[in-house]
Protein backbone atom coordinates (compact mmCIF):
# COMPACT_ATOMS: atom_id res chain seq x y z
CA UNK A 1 0.00 0.00 0.00
CA UNK A 2 1.30 3.62 -0.33
CA UNK A 3 0.37 4.90 3.17
CA UNK A 4 -2.02 7.76 1.66
CA UNK A 5 -5.59 7.47 3.29
CA UNK A 6 -7.80 5.25 0.73
CA UNK A 7 -10.98 7.30 2.14
CA UNK A 8 -12.12 10.14 2.50
CA UNK A 9 -14.80 10.57 4.81
CA UNK A 10 -15.95 14.19 5.93
CA UNK A 11 -19.74 15.42 5.93
CA UNK A 12 -21.69 14.91 3.04
CA UNK A 13 -18.72 13.62 1.30
CA UNK A 14 -17.58 9.94 1.13
CA UNK A 15 -14.66 8.53 -1.68
CA UNK A 16 -13.27 5.50 -1.67
CA UNK A 17 -9.48 5.85 -3.47
CA UNK A 18 -8.07 2.62 -5.41
CA UNK A 19 -5.71 1.58 -2.31
CA UNK A 20 -2.46 -0.31 -3.78
CA UNK A 21 -2.34 -2.03 -7.21
CA UNK A 22 -5.25 -3.23 -8.64
CA UNK A 23 -2.51 -5.88 -10.24
CA UNK A 24 -2.34 -6.73 -6.53
CA UNK A 25 -4.79 -5.87 -4.72
CA UNK A 26 -8.18 -6.08 -7.34
CA UNK A 27 -9.93 -3.14 -7.78
CA UNK A 28 -11.34 -1.64 -3.64
CA UNK A 29 -11.57 2.07 -4.91
CA UNK A 30 -11.87 4.51 -7.43
CA UNK A 31 -9.17 6.71 -9.46
CA UNK A 32 -9.09 10.38 -8.88
CA UNK A 33 -9.70 10.62 -12.56
CA UNK A 34 -13.30 9.10 -11.73
CA UNK A 35 -13.50 11.86 -9.33
CA UNK A 36 -13.04 14.22 -12.14
CA UNK A 37 -15.64 12.37 -14.24
CA UNK A 38 -18.19 12.96 -11.61
CA UNK A 39 -17.26 16.76 -11.34
CA UNK A 40 -17.33 17.09 -15.19
CA UNK A 41 -21.07 15.31 -15.70
CA UNK A 42 -22.63 17.22 -12.66
CA UNK A 43 -21.21 20.58 -14.50
CA UNK A 44 -22.20 19.59 -18.12
CA UNK A 45 -26.05 18.83 -16.10
CA UNK A 46 -25.92 22.46 -15.02
CA UNK A 47 -25.03 23.90 -18.12
CA UNK A 48 -27.49 21.78 -20.25
CA UNK A 49 -30.13 23.76 -18.24
CA UNK A 50 -30.96 27.31 -16.39
CA UNK A 51 -27.73 27.29 -14.92
CA UNK A 52 -25.13 27.83 -17.62
CA UNK A 53 -22.49 30.18 -16.93
CA UNK A 54 -19.24 31.55 -17.70
CA UNK A 55 -17.75 29.58 -14.23
CA UNK A 56 -19.15 26.28 -14.75
CA UNK A 57 -17.44 26.05 -18.31
CA UNK A 58 -13.89 27.80 -17.24
CA UNK A 59 -14.23 24.50 -14.15
CA UNK A 60 -15.06 22.35 -17.26
CA UNK A 61 -12.35 23.84 -19.02
CA UNK A 62 -9.96 23.03 -15.90
CA UNK A 63 -11.13 19.95 -15.30
CA UNK A 64 -10.36 18.78 -18.75
CA UNK A 65 -7.30 20.09 -18.09
CA UNK A 66 -6.38 17.85 -14.98
CA UNK A 67 -8.06 14.90 -16.86
CA UNK A 68 -5.46 15.33 -19.52
CA UNK A 69 -2.42 16.17 -17.10
CA UNK A 70 -3.31 12.71 -15.75
CA UNK A 71 -3.72 10.79 -18.90
CA UNK A 72 -0.17 11.91 -19.82
CA UNK A 73 1.20 10.64 -16.50
CA UNK A 74 -0.25 7.19 -16.91
CA UNK A 75 1.07 7.06 -20.75
CA UNK A 76 4.41 7.99 -19.28
CA UNK A 77 4.43 5.49 -16.76
CA UNK A 78 3.33 3.08 -19.35
CA UNK A 79 5.85 3.82 -21.96
CA UNK A 80 8.82 3.69 -19.20
CA UNK A 81 7.11 0.38 -17.51
CA UNK A 82 6.64 1.69 -14.45
CA UNK A 83 2.42 1.56 -14.14
CA UNK A 84 1.52 -0.14 -11.25
CA UNK A 85 4.93 -0.33 -9.50
CA UNK A 86 5.93 2.48 -6.22
CA UNK A 87 8.35 3.61 -8.41
CA UNK A 88 8.37 7.48 -10.00
CA UNK A 89 8.50 8.31 -13.69
CA UNK A 90 10.71 9.99 -15.42
CA UNK A 91 10.20 13.93 -16.24
CA UNK A 92 9.90 14.77 -19.94
CA UNK A 93 12.56 15.85 -21.73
Amino acid sequence: MDGSDAIVDQPFIKIIFQHGSPREVGINGCRIEDVIEVLVQRLLDFQGRDMACEENAKALYHLEEAREALLLRRRRREQQGVLGLRVPHKPEG
